[in-house]
């Protein structure tokens, strides 16, 4: 008995510690043969150690991170498979540090894009915004997470009659720049006075989840900043699922031809996909809401974080879907649009051919189940001529990459204008 009280006394301990990344290390490898790419996927599924920042299921480049304690097992590794690779981080914790400056928490309600903001913070100045505009600023919550916090949403409607937006952020507790991008927007819709921006706050109906994985965000600022999942509870050692692995529509249903889902069965996989579908309470609120706004959306946008694109349906699929062509010419519109801001390239295209596959996820969702046309995941800022950081993105770089978002809805509405959506009512 003594024993197993030992026991659950230090897994408690480890679940309450906070994680640091002291020295450890970010790593560009390049898989380019069969055998180091079985290596590299024998390597993310077995090891509690290495962490792929992107799964590696297709030959290219992947960014791995590396503990001190396995530098050496790393460096032995890569020489046995002639894997080139490149240090691309030296030290995270220093990121990491640079994001939340002493991990301050700001009082309720006072709200900036200098810093990251807790989800009190981001829920108090959504609340604050209902006061100050109450005449076309509705808060509503469409559901609690596995933990019991709100899922807070936003709705911005200045006319009757407005097609609408959907806007998707921050469903990955790690990639903090989604909420800080979609606050930033949200932001300048209520306050700007340049024209194109106007337009867009009084001829369209947005709805702003600004944080779709509250638990996991809060796990992030308060106990392991790497942290991708939900927190529900899968095993006495594992928490969590993938989020946008766990919606309805093509769970768990392999791409035709390399016969991948992106997700895994396995518990504590970042990219575990739930023992089923909507077994999370955050996916299926979502779910629920779009069920009961069905016809209103023209867009559903996921904000993202990171690699440069614009993705669009199906995640397990390479065959085209019905209007391939509309989604590839908004969405290159977006891109250029977005490109003019800060010169950031993105890519556009199917998930399959632009990123990696990923079945299960809430753009497949929203496009295939609730036949919204407009459905792309943005993968913002991270690495790129600005600086490696990944997911440790610094807080100069909120209102940069928010500007340039800013631009890529701009793009992406003119140009759906062309197509006979998001029409001024």
């Amino acid at each position: 008995m003594k024993f197993v009280f030992l026991i659950v006394a230090v897994v408690a301990t480890v679940l309450c510690e906070k994680s640091r990344y002291d020295n450890y290390r970010v790593y560009k490898i390049e898989i380019k043969n069969r055998e180091q790419l079985d290596a590299m996927k024998y390597l993310a599924d077995t090891s509690d150690s290495f962490n792929f920042w992107t799964q590696p299921l297709h030959f290219g480049s992947y960014e791995l991170m590396v503990p001190p304690h396995k530098f050496s097992h790393f460096s032995e590794m890569v020489d046995n498979l002639n894997m080139q690779h490149e240090l691309i981080i030296k030290n995270l914790q220093e990121l990491h540090d640079k994001e939340l400056p002493l991990n301050k928490r700001k009082a309720d309600g006072v709200m900036d894009w200098e810093d990251y903001q807790s989800v009190e913070t981001i829920h108090s100045w959504m609340d604050s915004l209902q006061v100050e505009f109450p005449t076309f600023v509705n808060v509503t919550t469409i559901g609690n997470s596995y933990e019991g916090r709100p899922m807070k949403l936003l709705k911005l409607s200045k006319k009757a009659g407005n097609r609408a937006i959907f806007v998707e952020s921050h469903i990955h507790a790690r990639e903090w720049i989604g909420s800080a991008t979609s606050t930033w927007i949200l932001n300048q819709l209520l306050r700007s006075n340049v024209s194109a921006v106007v337009d867009l706050a009084n001829n369209i109906d947005w709805y702003f989840l600004p944080i779709a994985n509250p638990d996991g965000y809060e796990y992030t600022r308060t106990n392991n900043r790497n942290w991708r999942k939900t927190r529900s509870k899968q095993s006495a050692l594992c928490y969590g699922v993938d989020p946008n692995r766990n919606f309805g529509y093509n769970w768990m249903v392999p791409e035709e031809i390399t016969g991948s889902t992106g997700s895994s069965v396995s518990p504590c996989s970042d990219v575990y996909s739930g023992p089923y579908n909507f077994s999370e309470p955050e996916c299926y609120a979502i779910d629920r809401f779009l069920d009961a706004h069905r016809g209103i959306f023209d867009a559903y946008l996921a904000l993202h974080s990171y690699d440069h694109s614009i993705l669009y349906p199906y995640g397990n699929s390479r065959v085209p879907v019905p209007n391939d062509e509309v989604l590839k010419a908004v969405g290159d519109e977006s891109a250029r649009r977005l490109y003019e801001k800060h010169g950031i390239q993105y890519r556009v295209g199917n998930q399959v051919f632009i990123l990696y596959e990923a079945s299960g996820n809430s753009q497949d969702h929203a496009y295939g189940k609730y036949k919204i046309p407009i459905s792309y995941t943005y993968e913002m800022r991270g690495s790129g001529s600005y600086g490696n950081f990944g997911f440790f993105l610094p807080p100069e770089f909120i209102i940069p990459n928010a500007e340039e978002m800013l631009e890529a809805f701009l793009g992406l509405v003119s140009k759906a204008r062309e197509y006979g959506l998001l029409a001024t009512a």
